[in-house]
């Protein structure tokens, strides 16, 4: 990739983050700390109580988001799927003593589809996923539990849907491996069902 290669793609990530962090400073959804939304009506996560407000230790720091960027063969980052590459995406500071809430919380809430101005696209949001539990296991995993339906748009996005919510949970927790489930099935065999 040349000169310019680099520069557009380097231009693209920090649109990217300027667009994340302007959804973590006002610009955008709530922080992490409120309740998550509730999707469709019949969502268990209604009953849910809402999460605690921060401790007075807890600090600012950015997290981790992974969008794709479509057709990429792994140049911007880690390939995955049909072609595409795994992109980290930081959000502006976040105050919460559950970065792993607040990490998939915000990937759910990330507008879906592509964004033009940064030219990353989320196979995550769009359908009526809220985020349920979470638990960093003694083995090293990472075990998400989310509720409702996702809205997939073909045979590519499942990759992509998976690699997001994986390396997003796998990140924010520092885990060696997630395990993601959707209304207690897990994520692969709900992919192979739908």
């Amino acid at each position: 990739m040349g000169f310019l290669g680099r520069t557009t793609t380097a231009a693209a990530t920090a649109a990217a983050v300027l667009l994340l962090a302007g959804c973590a400073t006002g610009g955008g959804p709530a922080p992490s700390t409120s309740a998550p939304p509730t999707g469709s009506p019949s969502a268990t996560s209604t009953t849910e109580p809402a999460p605690t407000p921060p401790g007075p230790d807890a600090t600012p720091a950015p997290l981790t988001l992974y969008l794709v960027r479509v057709g990429d063969d792994g140049a911007s980052g880690e390939p995955i799927g049909c072609g595409d590459s795994l992109v980290a995406v930081p959000t502006g500071p976040i105050t919460t003593d559950d970065p792993l809430r607040a990490s998939i919380t915000r990937l759910l809430q990330t507008p879906e589809g592509e964004t033009v101005d940064t030219g990353l696209y989320t196979a995550v949001p769009g359908g009526s996923l809220d985020y349920v539990d979470g638990r960093l296991e003694a083995d090293g995993t990472v075990t998400v539990e989310l509720t409702g339906r996702p809205l997939l748009r073909g045979v590519c996005d499942d990759p992509r849907f998976e690699a997001q919510l994986e390396r997003t949970a796998t990140t924010a927790t520092g885990a060696s491996e997630a395990h993601i489930l959707i209304d207690g099935v897990p994520l692969e065999e709900y992919l192979r069902l739908d």
